[in-house]
């Protein structure tokens, strides 16, 4: 989930996401989608601003490029906030074991 700035200008914030899937796809993942929650009022002001937008960003990466996307976050003056959280895979009949009883 990322919160940003809402005074970002619409090509600042494509190229921030370019940046976000080049990052991805360099270190071999794949970004599945972007949701955009739209402009929210915050909870708190955050650097003065009480309002922002929020984007959930659904990707598939190994563990070890989450520090370096972290980093890249951090560092992006439009982003106030962001939180990474890893989804647990849903169990479907083409991955579940199941085990037989013998008798």
């Amino acid at each position: 989930m990322l919160v940003v700035n809402p005074e970002i200008k619409k090509d600042e914030l494509e190229k921030l996401f370019n940046k976000i899937e080049t990052l991805i796809a360099k270190e071999g993942g794949n970004v599945e989608g972007v949701k955009e929650w739209g402009l929210r009022r915050l909870a708190y002001p955050i650097n003065k601003y009480k309002e922002a937008f929020y984007y959930l960003l659904y990707f598939a990466v190994s563990k070890n490029i989450v520090p370096k996307l972290e980093g890249l976050l951090r560092i992006s003056l439009p982003i106030l906030r962001y939180m990474t959280t890893r989804k647990e895979v849903v169990p479907t009949k083409k991955n579940v074991v199941t085990k037989v009883k013998d008798n």
